[in-house]
Order: structure tokens, then C-alpha cells, then sequence
């Protein structure tokens, strides 16, 4: 029972009131400029002047005062992904369940306190606009005392030492894709054409990229066998992108010849501009937190020549895992932790798609002080995402216990049932099975000021929990009518506290409970010490799959449960989770409304 105790404790912090911590204002002016972060100019979001946003670096225990002023022509929202609002529900920021949206030339203030430590970031949760590009980093500091997983990296008390400088002084890495298009015209292009519109233009590194256009010849070089069959040995575009087929679409009504040049092909190169980032071999290791805010693709992520050390996982420790590569997606949150041994010089950053709708790549330069001009690095994977060689490491992500462990409730209250898949058209997708969440439903009366609101939605898409209890989320990729029994990963994150992943498998969860499958699918399963997250990968690659999700309710409120794959949301894949629904929060009156 003690590592139950030991997350019953976790918890129980989280609720206290911070004591010691700071006020830190944080002010955010909006704007609606032109910008060319990959040397092509378009209309795009800036915050206080620049892209991306400024980050915000706090201590454990700090409170918030998160200021926003909007001049755009458009209403806004901030959510701060990760955070898990203890207590401070209304400032979640999301339209229709926590707030009114921010209408242009009004400002909204977000209070919270950082009840956690680690990596989180925060970005627009009004439509599809972070595709725009409102997205900034977020630290925050552990506390003193707080166990760090370093002398499991290394047992050189220099070493350690080292790492925990590092750790107080993080190279915060922001990742992100980047299209010519506005968000508004990327979504009316899927409405207008019936497709699912999955290509982007560029991939950025803290707001600096290019386009880059490899011979079709290099793009076929690529491919992987695999990829070849999936699309039926047909090409892909000079962009790099998949075609248009059933294996991509699925069996629906879609008019190819609606979408314009450029979109899909027509690729142009630009020269763009390239992110350094400037290390110091005295200081012996650098932590680098990678933060995905990409809102269509998923990356790979390597330093030429520079094992990494993966130390904590969305905001939380994890044992440190070695590994030359890893993959991440949309929301997440890496760190690692690298030694700087190397001969000084620079190294690429490379941070190409995963290979699963696009061959598309970004790159930024690490670069040691005082290093010389000494020729290429040598890469640990390519333009395609794929290792160079059967010696490259790769992150085993099914596999990333937290640290110190933690261990969930044995059993749980309730389960709810999620299937994931397209409905109605290529470009629509639910979370709940049959029905489409609708983003823009109770704008005016969001769930949090009346409940009731949820008749607006329907119940299937509001389900409630009782506080205190422990909940089970089955996330079901299957096969729906007129799709392929494939699709591609989906990201589903959680607002609020994390979940626990405690067990994941291919095909369907047929058993009538848990308890049932963990007796006759052990190897599916991990009870004692799971990985702890707010952002979940499902994979369904070669079929269907199950992903079974377990949290406990801590929190009242309505808090959203969605891809974050920003189409998919806007299409409908979501659902709101009305926590704790016998103890609904009671709203401050500076956020009457």
C-alpha cells in the first residue's frame, strides 16, 4: 500500500494552499500581424511582439496572474495544457465549459497555482487558432527537496551536480508545424472539399524554420516498405504528403479538385532562418525540454552525435531512459538531459515527422561556445524519420515509469466507454462512439455557470463522476463504417489532473471488466508503477487497439477530454468530463458572468 499512499499524498499536497509562493504577473498582448517564420509571410497571432509567446518561468507554489489583451479581430481563450487548475477550474480556458471567449479589444485574467513542478505550455483553445500561433513554453522549478531521478543517470556527485544546474536553467525547445494557410482557411478547406486535410508547409524550432523540397527521388527514398503498401505503392506529392485515397479518407464524398495549389503540392523552397542554441562544455550537461505545439504533425526528435538522457515525461519524473531518438506528438513534453563531451563545433537538431502522413523535416543547430567550423555531424536519423542505422536507440514509449513510483487504486468506480473514429465525412471524427462535440456550443452559458447547459450537448457527451472516486477511460480504436481499419495516432489529452496508462492492446477490449482482463491478458497491463500523463498516443497503425486510461476525481468541474490534433477537435472529437458533479465548484464573483 505504500506507493498508493505515496500518490494519495501527491494528491493531498496538491490541494493545499500555496503558503510560500510568489505572486508573478504575466501580461499577454495579442496581435494580428504578418509574419514569415519559415520565410513565406502570412497573417498570424504575436504575443507582446513576438513568436512564440514569452515564456513563463515560475517556482512550485507560485501564483499566477496570467493577463490577456486582445486586439485581434477575432475572440480568444489561453489554456495552460498540463496545469491541472486545482481548485481554479474557471481559469482552464476553454470556451463553452470554463469561460465566455475573450472578444476582441477586451482582457481576461487567469489565476492559478502552480501546484506542480515541470514542462508545460500554454496556447489558444478557441478553435483552431493555435495553428496561428498562439503558443508559449511554461517551467516551473521544483521545489527544494523534491526528488530528481539524476543519480540514476549518473553516481559522480559532480555529475549530479551538474545536472541539477541544468535542471534550474533549462533550454526550453518549443516544436511546431506551420502552414501558409490561416487556420480558418485550412478548416473551411476541409468543409468546402469533403477531405481530410493533413499537409502542412514547414516545421518550425522556437518559431524558426523553412521550406524545404527534396527531389521526388529523395522523398521515394523515404518510404518505408510498410508505407509503400499502406498507400498502394502510389506517390507522394513534391510536399511530401500522402494521397488522397481510401487508406487515407476512408469511403466518403470528397471533391479532390476543390483544393487549390499549394495545399497539397506545389512545393516552394524558402530560405527562412534557423534557431542555435549555444551551450557551454564547462557547464558538462544541458537540459533541453521539448515542447510539442504542433497542430497537425507528430515529430522525431534527435541531436547529431548526442545521446540523450529522457528524464521527465509531460511535467513529470520518469526513471531516465538512454536513447539516441524519441518520438513525440502533439501536447507532449519531453526533457532530456545530455552531456556535453563532444568536440566543439555545432550539431544538427533534427526533428523530422514520424513518417505517418507526410515526409516533411525541420532542423536547428546546436552550438558549442567557442567551437569550430569542422565539417557535418553525423545524424542519428534522416529527412524520413528513420534511424541511419540498426544501432540507433529509439524511445520505447510503452515504457516510461514515473519517479519515484506511484501507484493507482487497484480497482476502479466507473468506467466510461470512448471510441475513436471518422463519422459523417473524411474530415469528422468522435471521441465518444457516435455523436460529434461541438465546439461551439454554450458560449454564452458555459457548463461551469449552469449545468444544465449540457442539454446543449447531450448527455453522451457530458458524462459526470462523483468526487473522490476513480474512473476508468477506455479509449477504443475500431472500425466504422466506410473507413479503413487503420487510422493514424490519436492524441487525447486531459485537462485537469493526469491519468495513469494502465493498459493498452491490439484488437478490441471485449471483457466485461477489468479485473476480468487483467486475469486473462496480464502482459496488457501495468498496475504497480504506470506511466503518469496528460497527453495519450493511441495507435491503431495495423488495426484496432485499446488504450485504458484510470484517474482519480479530485477536481470539480468541467474539464475537456480531446484530440489534440487541432482538425479533429474542431470537427468534434471531444467530450466533456463533468467531474465531481455532486461537489460543483462555486465561482469567485470577479468571474461571475
Amino acid at each position: 500500500m505504500a506507493p498508493l499512499k505515496s500518490f494519495m499524498l501527491l494528491c493531498a499536497a496538491s490541494l493545499l494552499p500555496s503558503i510560500y509562493g510568489r505572486h508573478v504577473p504575466f501580461e499577454l498582448n495579442l496581435t494580428w500581424e504578418v509574419g514569415s517564420p519559415d520565410g513565406n509571410p502570412r497573417e498570424m497571432i504575436f504575443m507582446n511582439g513576438q513568436f512564440p509567446g514569452p515564456e513563463l518561468r515560475i517556482d512550485e507554489g507560485d501564483n499566477v496572474e496570467f493577463i490577456v489583451h486582445n486586439h485581434l479581430p477575432f475572440n480568444t481563450s489561453i489554456h495552460f495544457h498540463g496545469i491541472e487548475q486545482q481548485n481554479t477550474v474557471w481559469s482552464d480556458g476553454v470556451p463553452g465549459l470554463t469561460q465566455k471567449p475573450i472578444q476582441p479589444g477586451e482582457s481576461f485574467t487567469y489565476k492559478w497555482t502552480a501546484t506542480q513542478y515541470g514542462t508545460y505550455w500554454y496556447h489558444s483553445h478557441a478553435r483552431s487558432t493555435m495553428a496561428d500561433g498562439l503558443y508559449g513554453p511554461i517551467w516551473i522549478n521544483p521545489k527544494p527537496g523534491s526528488p530528481q531521478p539524476f543519480g540514476l543517470i549518473s553516481n559522480n556527485e559532480d555529475d549530479i551536480r551538474a545536472m541539477r544546474r541544468a535542471e534550474a536553467n533549462p533550454r526550453l525547445v518549443v516544436l511546431s508545424d506551420w502552414d501558409h494557410l490561416t487556420s480558418e482557411e485550412y478548416q473551411a478547406l476541409q468543409v468546402y472539399s469533403g477531405l481530410d486535410v493533413f499537409c502542412v508547409d514547414s516545421i518550425l524550432i522556437n518559431g524558426r524554420g523553412a521550406v524545404h523540397c527534396p527531389s521526388a527521388d529523395e522523398i521515394y527514398s523515404y518510404e518505408t516498405p510498410y508505407l509503400r503498401g499502406a498507400i498502394d505503392n502510389k506517390n507522394l506529392t513534391d510536399k511530401g504528403c500522402y494521397p488522397n485515397i481510401f487508406k487515407t479518407q476512408g469511403n466518403f464524398s470528397y471533391d479532390e479538385s476543390k483544393i487549390p495549389p499549394g495545399v497539397n503540392s506545389g512545393c516552394v523552397a524558402t530560405t527562412g532562418s534557423q534557431e542555435v542554441i549555444e551551450v557551454d562544455a564547462h557547464e558538462k550537461w544541458a537540459s533541453f525540454k521539448f515542447i510539442s505545439a504542433a497542430f497537425m504533425k507528430s515529430f522525431v526528435v534527435s541531436i547529431d552525435e548526442h545521446p540523450m538522457w529522457v528524464y521527465e515525461v509531460d511535467g513529470h519524473y520518469i526513471e531516465p531512459k538512454l536513447v539516441d531518438s524519441f518520438s513525440m506528438f502533439n501536447g507532449e513534453r519531453y526533457s532530456a538531459m545530455v552531456k556535453l563531451d563532444k568536440t566543439p563545433k555545432n550539431y544538427t537538431i533534427r526533428i523530422p515527422d514520424t513518417n505517418v502522413d507526410q515526409i516533411i523535416a525541420g532542423f536547428a543547430t546546436l552550438s558549442y561556445k567557442n567551437g569550430k567550423d569542422l565539417g557535418p555531424s553525423k545524424p542519428y536519423v534522416n529527412y524520413g524519420g528513420l534511424n541511419v542505422s540498426a544501432d540507433v536507440v529509439s524511445l520505447d514509449v510503452k515504457s516510461l515509469p514515473p519517479y519515484p513510483p506511484i501507484k493507482p487504486a487497484a480497482h476502479a468506480d466507473k468506467m466510461l466507454n470512448l471510441t475513436l473514429g471518422r463519422i459523417e465525412s473524411s474530415w469528422q471524427w468522435t471521441l465518444q462512439g457516435s455523436q460529434l462535440y461541438d465546439i461551439m456550443a454554450n458560449l454564452d452559458t458555459p457548463l461551469l455557470f449552469d449545468v444544465n447547459a449540457r442539454k446543449n450537448l447531450g448527455s453522451k457527451l457530458t458524462p459526470s463522476t462523483t468526487n473522490g472516486t476513480w474512473v476508468d477511460l477506455l479509449l477504443q480504436m475500431g472500425e466504422f463504417p466506410n473507413t479503413p481499419p487503420i487510422q493514424a495516432p490519436h492524441v487525447i489529452h486531459k485537462h485537469s489532473n493526469k491519468a495513469f496508462i494502465i493498459g493498452f492492446g491490439q484488437g478490441f477490449f471485449n471483457w466485461t471488466s477489468v479485473e476480468e482482463a487483467v486475469k486473462e491478458a496480464p502482459g496488457s497491463f501495468e498496475l504497480e508503477n504506470p506511466q503518469l500523463r496528460d497527453t495519450f498516443v493511441t495507435n491503431a497503425l495495423t488495426g484496432p487497439a485499446w488504450m485504458l486510461l484510470r484517474y482519480q476525481v479530485v477536481n470539480p468541474g468541467p474539464f475537456l477530454l480531446h484530440c489534440h490534433i487541432e482538425t479533429h477537435l474542431a470537427s468534434g472529437m471531444g467530450v466533456a468530463l463533468l467531474d465531481g458533479i455532486d461537489k460543483w465548484p462555486e465561482v469567485p464573483p470577479e468571474y461571475a458572468i
